[in-house]
């Protein structure tokens, strides 16, 4: 408001000295400056902007199609069954028939062969040592563990196992030692009657392990394989 009067203050002190002057020009531009200050000045309103709205689709959204694949099996009859890795026919080598291995646990055994091994509770047996099998299918075959571990194999009758060099129960006395001309010894310590010879190996490495075939009437009766000193038990579990 004080500011307003000082300025009407001016102008009329412009108007007084234009009352003064011959000039016409000179009242007009007093009385054009008075009418522009008591005019209001009309102001131009913000301008108003309207976010657009957007409304939510009320449509239903259409379900895509579900796709299956159809697999087809094979009949039954052409399902492949599964074969036992370790067989009647299974090679009998210094550490192994098949693919069960001196040195293995009961468990790694019944892995390796297919099929699961079981105390034999019909053979003597110790705290320490026992004898287990791998059921109809084997007949002839047991397993020896010794503190855990399988530590000897016996194959006796009916038993088809044989060596790598076709030495078999029924194998002449005389075709055995042609099969391991440079290997075979004289070894009737190892049964408690009658006669035996023994595979002895040239490596250092397998010096502990043997192969033990008994013989009776000139052939083959049985035969054992494993690590001393569970291969040299003449009883069995009852020795050890």
């Amino acid at each position: 408001m004080k500011k307003l009067v000082i300025m009407l203050a001016a102008v009329l002190a412009l108007a007084a000295a234009a009352c003064g002057s011959d000039d016409p020009a000179d009242t007009t531009s007093a009385d054009s400056v008075l009418t522009d200050i008591l005019t209001p000045t009309e102001t131009t309103p913000p301008r108003q902007v309207t976010e657009p709205t957007t409304t939510p689709s009320t449509a239903p959204v259409a379900e895509q199609p579900v796709t299956t694949t159809a697999v087809t099996l094979p009949p039954v009859d052409e399902i492949e069954p599964v074969v036992a890795a370790l067989t009647p026919d299974s090679i009998v080598t210094l550490r192994a028939l098949g693919t069960v291995r001196v040195g293995m646990s009961m468990e790694e055994a019944s892995g390796a062969a297919g099929l699961e091994l079981r105390r034999d509770l019909g053979r003597a047996s110790t705290d320490s040592c026992y004898y287990a099998s791998a059921g109809p299918t084997m007949r002839g075959v047991s397993f020896m563990v010794v503190n855990g571990s399988i530590s000897r194999i016996d194959i006796d009758s009916p038993s088809p196992a044989a060596t790598r060099s076709g030495v078999r129960i029924g194998t002449s006395e005389g075709d055995l030692r042609e099969a391991y001309p440079d290997n075979i010894q004289r070894a009737d310590d190892a049964v408690s009657s009658g006669r035996a010879w023994a595979f002895v190996p040239n490596d250092d490495f397998d010096a502990d392990f043997r192969i033990y075939f008994e013989i009776e009437d000139g052939s083959v009766a049985r035969f054992r394989l494993g690590i001393k000193p569970a291969v040299d038990y003449l009883d069995g579990c009852e020795e050890g």
